[in-house]
């Protein structure tokens, strides 16, 4: 007879076996010591601020998420997040924003699938190729664009639909500034955690993160997946660019530029093995709400030697200190 697992004994099996209670756990614990040591941060003021400012950084999260867990990453997600805004800024203030919604996305899939074919195509590292369009993509778009920066004073409605104040929510709450881009980023995430648990490609994408040699054996199209998750990653990245525009009504060429840091930063703190195999995008968005909750505490802290312009220190750090965290609970397991 097996003698009863202690409390301590299931709190082990569930971290080492969920690959969200980690990432949680993590943030909660972050923001209970920023709310009892920060002032001014346990407002509704700075908690929508956290908010807003993980709408950008956590939708192309996204896509690097579901490209991570598939054993891949993409370092030029920032890049393609310029173009995906320059398209759709460019049509919209040409009145046609609906097009330049459609065309931002099909370009920027299609910048994806270049990626993925040069991969499959080269057996190139996916950190070599991407380092290497991350730089070509951004160059062609200052050759086409002269470096010009685009920017609007118009409010068009699909500006408000896209990224504009919920003011349903901010009435109710004074301080406070949610915004619509914060319900599309749920909707993103709610979607493709549903394609990554609920369907047969979830799991090939699982699959090929974690051995891609059995995958193969058991009929998985590798190639496929992969080319497929770039695609998708791109698409995403464009959508980024289309809520920055819808935003700040301002897009450059420089726009974008350190994102995907960001977004790989989110991706293992929220879970996610860098080998691929495991993770969720439940998991990465609560990785990209640690990062910004970790943003904004240093913000209001004020620190001489970490400026808010020097918090990419802070992201390396953390991207160090989560991956050994995640190693840690698995072997526990």
């Amino acid at each position: 007879m097996r003698a009863p697992e202690t409390w301590q004994t299931k709190l082990r099996h569930l971290f080492s076996e969920s690959t969200l209670a980690g990432p949680l756990a993590v943030l909660i614990i972050i923001f209970l010591l920023l709310s009892l040591f920060v002032p001014k941060f346990l407002t509704l003021r700075s908690v929508s601020g956290i908010l807003n400012a993980v709408t950008l950084s956590g939708t192309m999260t996204v896509g690097v998420a579901l490209l991570m867990i598939s054993g891949e990453f993409d370092l030029s997600v920032g890049s393609i997040m310029a173009v995906g805004g320059y398209v759709y800024a460019s049509l919209s203030m040409a009145g046609k924003p609906l097009l330049g919604l459609v065309l931002a996305l099909l370009v920027t899939a299609l910048l994806g699938m270049i990626n993925g074919l040069i991969l499959v195509w080269t057996g190139i590292p996916s950190f070599i190729v991407t380092l290497g369009t991350k730089y070509f993509f951004r160059g062609m778009l200052w050759v086409v664009t002269a470096g010009t920066m685009l920017q609007t004073i118009d409010r068009l409605t699909v500006y408000n639909v896209l990224n504009g104040r919920l003011d349903v929510f901010n009435k109710l709450f004074a301080g406070a500034n949610f915004r619509t881009s914060l319900i599309w980023l749920l909707l993103l995430v709610a979607a493709f955690q549903f394609v990554l648990a609920k369907t047969r490609y979830g799991s090939h994408v699982f699959a090929v993160g974690g051995n891609p040699g059995a995958a193969l054996g058991q009929g998985v199209n590798v190639r496929r997946v992969k080319v497929l998750n770039f695609v998708i990653t791109g698409a995403i990245a464009g959508f980024a660019g289309i809520l920055l525009f819808s935003q700040f009504y301002t897009v450059r060429v420089a726009s974008g530029d350190g994102m995907e840091l960001s977004a790989i930063a989110a991706s293992v703190v929220g879970g996610i093995l860098i080998t691929g195999g495991a993770g969720s995008i439940w998991g990465a968005l609560v990785g990209a709400l640690t990062i910004s909750t970790l943003r904004t505490g240093v913000v209001l802290m004020n620190i001489p030697f970490i400026p808010a312009d020097n918090f990419d220190a802070i992201v390396g750090a953390t991207i160090v200190l989560a991956a050994i965290l995640n190693n840690y609970l698995r072997s526990r397991g």
